[in-house]
């Protein structure tokens, strides 16, 4: 897997639906189409849920091989995800196997793949909001979410900071990294074998960590320089609000998910 594979906490610029929407919004439909894949695991279920991403990527306008670049990080976990349930999930034999239950199940073989497009389905919306939601407005749709919650000791605008430095970070240690990589190599590092492998992971870990230790003392230091205060009252240039544009994808968003939870098809 090559870091430049990892797309999270990246943002592409665009004038599309998706892009205009407010991140609540984006946030609200997003848990409501993962619960409802989560309410009981059947392929129809996971169907829906897959025509509505579909939908949400032709809106997004973003280039399709973005969202494939997205599920390189999880591929080791889709396929063990599809090789545990084979392995160990009973029923009817489709081809024997010594493996625990005689051999590969239908039973297995079907909660295997099904198990593994979730997790897929999951990993694209997921990437669909960060791709198309700039790490600052999607913290300040988050703080705005968890506001309510400030009553019962919550701090909102603490995890907002959090969240919004660590997503902000992310691509900028990705891109750190791949420059101690290259010049590694351009020294005569070549690793060779598992073993090489690993030993160059561990030559990475060092100057990759000492570099995000020196971003993490210099950020502080900017913060202190501007008199920085997490409790006070913050004032924004732009700010959110919620259109008919966001209602009506919400509402849309409902009714995929009622067709989801619905025990028969709805369109018959």
């Amino acid at each position: 897997m090559a870091l430049k594979d990892i797309t999270l906490g990246r943002y592409i610029y665009g004038v599309s639906l998706l892009h205009q929407l407010d991140p609540r919004t984006k946030l609200a439909s997003i848990l409501l189409i993962m619960s409802g894949l989560f309410i009981k695991d059947s392929w129809y279920p996971l169907g829906i849920a897959g025509l509505y991403t579909v939908i949400a990527a032709l809106l997004s306008g973003l280039p399709f091989f973005y969202l494939v670049r997205s599920l390189t990080p999880f591929k080791w976990l889709i396929i063990l995800t599809v090789v545990l349930n084979v392995l160990f999930v009973g029923g009817h034999i489709l081809i024997e196997a010594p493996l625990p239950y005689g051999g590969i199940t239908a039973e297995g073989l079907n909660l295997g793949l099904l198990y593994g497009a979730r997790i897929a389905l999951l990993v694209i919306t997921a990437s669909l909001l960060t791709l198309t939601t700039e790490p600052v407005v999607l913290v300040d749709g988050v703080e705005k979410l968890l506001r309510p919650f400030s009553r019962f000791g919550l701090k909102p605008h603490e995890i907002a900071l959090a969240m919004v430095i660590t997503i902000r970070f992310i691509p900028v240690l990705l891109d750190e990294a791949v420059k101690i990589r290259k010049s590694q190599a351009a020294r005569g590092l070549r690793p060779a074998g598992m073993r090489g492998n690993l030993k160059s992971v561990s030559i990475l870990l060092l100057p990759l960590f000492t570099s995000a230790v020196h971003r993490a003392e210099d950020l502080a230091t900017a913060m202190e320089s501007r008199l920085f205060n997490s409790g006070s009252q913050r004032t924004r240039y732009n700010e959110i609000c919620m259109t008919r544009k966001d209602w009506i994808v919400i509402a849309v968003s409902l009714l995929f998910v009622l067709c989801m939870i619905c025990p028969y098809p709805l369109f018959f």
